[in-house]
């Protein structure tokens, strides 16, 4: 398997993300969001399923946490956050929802969006998988005119991102060295979740690892390509391993 970095940031404008919990877009990609930031680009972040309580956070009253959301948010620099709050455990995929997402992607007209890879060992993230898959389509196509606006042109680059399960194969590698501390930092707004595991540790060192992996030091994010249509300028070549 051969990885390469290179600079998805160049000649982007938008960019859409979709999570399908809070925090997933942080582990997943929280890099490559906040490099596409910083080269100038709107990063939309579409939440779908919405908060599941624990006993660990049960006392974290709903505005608190949507505001651990924001600070996170904030932290990588995302233009927009849109929270769709399916129900956890009882999320199906509906026409509606399909039809919300269809919606987001006509009006952002993302050049790369980023999802969940398709073999993630949470259920929700394989369904959320799906669903970007499916809304991408139809947001393409001259149906589903509920939905407004016109059809979407398809992205350049379609990528799956890990969280739950780390991807045995990856097509794509980014380099976020000059962005592993803004990652960071937005995996530690979510207080509540750090609760649970040491999640900001797990970020950094994962990214240490594969960047190791990809490029021999330094941090990186890996993913899945899923769609790549007309690709944006390449940035410098490096890191590429057979």
């Amino acid at each position: 398997m051969s990885a390469q970095r290179t600079g998805t940031g160049s000649a982007v404008t938008d960019v859409l993300v979709v999570a399908p919990h809070p925090d997933d877009d942080v582990i997943g990609c929280g890099g490559s969001i906040a490099k596409h930031v910083r080269d100038g680009a709107r990063v939309t972040v579409v939440i779908v399923i919405g908060r599941e309580r624990s006993a660990l956070d049960d006392a974290v009253t709903d505005a608190e946490f949507a505001a651990e959301t924001e600070a996170a948010a904030k932290a990588l620099g995302v233009h927009r956050c849109i929270r769709f709050d399916e129900p956890s455990r009882d999320f199906t995929l509906s026409r509606r929802v399909h039809l919300d997402l269809v919606r987001v992607l006509r009006e952002v007209q993302p050049q790369v969006v980023y999802l969940p890879h398709d073999n993630d060992d949470d259920v929700e993230h394989r369904m959320v998988h799906q669903l970007t898959l499916e809304a991408l389509w139809m947001a393409r196509s001259e149906f589903f005119q509920e939905a407004g606006g016109p059809p979407m042109p398809a992205p350049r680059l379609v990528l799956g991102y890990e969280v739950w399960a780390p991807m045995a194969r990856f097509q794509y590698a980014e380099d976020i060295g000059g962005q592993i501390g803004a990652k960071v930092a937005a995996m530690r707004a979510y207080v509540s979740q750090l609760r649970h595991a040491a999640w900001d540790e797990g970020v950094e060192g994962l990214a240490r690892y594969r960047g190791a992996v990809s490029g021999g030091s330094g941090h990186a994010e890996v993913f899945q390509v899923l769609g790549l249509g007309t690709p944006p300028p390449a940035g410098p070549a490096g890191g590429g391993r057979d």
